[in-house]
């Protein structure tokens, strides 16, 4: 599955030179943007950091990104996300530090709808103890274009929590949860 996922970077990377290369000379543009490089953020909401019951559904991360994105092709972009949450184990409380760094790839499939593909390293720094795993991510989104340089997007995606030593439960967890996005992105220029 590592393999296919690189394949894909590499055949969207591909893709986005060849369009570049396409474009007339003298300083066209791809619908009004000179060049695809973007900064944005994104505020995630979703049903729990790993697969724990007890953290519930609210903000999850809060995560600035930076990437390529081709209005009406598709993206390729990486974000850290990060957010600090208090847990309580033997009636203690602990201050747990969560940070997640994203790479995702979406492929615009129809107009101003696309689906994503993503991979994120995630990490939770604690007393107790540290915490790292691994996630894969299949979701779609949309964008809402504001301006010719920036643009507002949602997206649900599905997260498969894989196989980590939690800790707080005293055993090694693995399972899926749910992601959502609400994001800005600009163009640089």
């Amino acid at each position: 599955m590592k393999h296919r996922f690189l394949w894909a970077i590499f055949l969207f990377l591909s893709l986005s030179v060849t369009s570049v290369f396409a474009q007339e000379s003298g300083g066209s543009t791809l619908a009004g943007i000179r060049t695809p490089l973007f900064l944005g953020g994104a505020l995630g909401f979703g049903s729990g950091t790993g697969v724990g019951a007890s953290q519930g559904l609210g903000l999850r991360q809060i995560e600035p990104m930076v990437g390529i994105w081709y209005p009406g092709i598709g993206y390729l972009r990486v974000g850290y996300g990060f957010f600090d949450y208090q847990e309580e184990s033997d009636n203690e409380k602990y201050e747990i530090d969560h940070s997640n760094f994203d790479v995702e790839l979406g492929v615009h499939a129809w107009s101003l709808f696309y689906i994503t593909g993503a991979y994120s390293r995630v990490k939770e720094l604690s007393d107790l103890g540290d915490i790292a795993w691994n996630e894969w991510g299949a979701g779609f989104g949309s964008v809402i274009n504001i301006f010719a340089t920036s643009m507002l997007f949602a997206e649900v995606s599905y997260r498969w929590v894989l196989d980590h030593y939690d800790p707080f439960m005293g055993k090694s967890v693995s399972g899926s949860r749910i992601q959502f996005n609400l994001g800005f992105a600009a163009y640089v220029f």
